[in-house]
């Protein structure tokens, strides 16, 4: 658990230098740096998009309130578990009987970081092990 951890720590860190010496176009595909943890989580569905948006307005939107109108496709996810970094409010979906506002951070199977609907997220609409995110 310690080592875990330490890595956690390491590669949190590791990101944060990445992205500040690469600049802000490279903030919307790298891991947030911050005190939440990292976690998993089951996407139960498929073809589920992973949005984002690139550097600059268009990122602080998606940031601010994640949305279908507000963030672009980066990725899609199908039936998998991926690593998971916070979650927050944003605009409701409703699919296969099911609603929800809360939208997860996480990092997709092929690396892009992206919101995804907790909708398509195996648990509640507000996932007890996922923290609340402070940006």
């Amino acid at each position: 658990m310690i080592a875990r951890n330490a890595a956690r720590t390491l590669a949190a860190m590791f990101l944060a230098t990445a992205a500040a010496v690469a600049g802000p176009a490279a903030t919307a595909s790298a891991a947030p740096a911050g005190a939440a943890d990292f976690t998993e989580v089951h996407v139960w569905a498929s073809d589920v998009n992973v949005r984002n948006a690139p550097s600059g307005t268009a990122f602080e939107q998606c940031k601010s309130y994640p949305s279908r109108a507000n963030c672009q496709v980066v990725a899609t996810v199908s039936r998998t578990t991926v690593t998971a970094y916070c979650q927050k409010v944003g605009e409701t979906v409703s699919d296969a009987g099911y609603s929800s506002r809360w939208w997860t951070y996480l990092k997709s199977p092929g690396g892009q970081w992206g919101w995804v609907n907790n909708v398509y997220i195996t648990g509640d609409e507000h996932l007890a092990h996922v923290a609340d995110c402070e940006f």
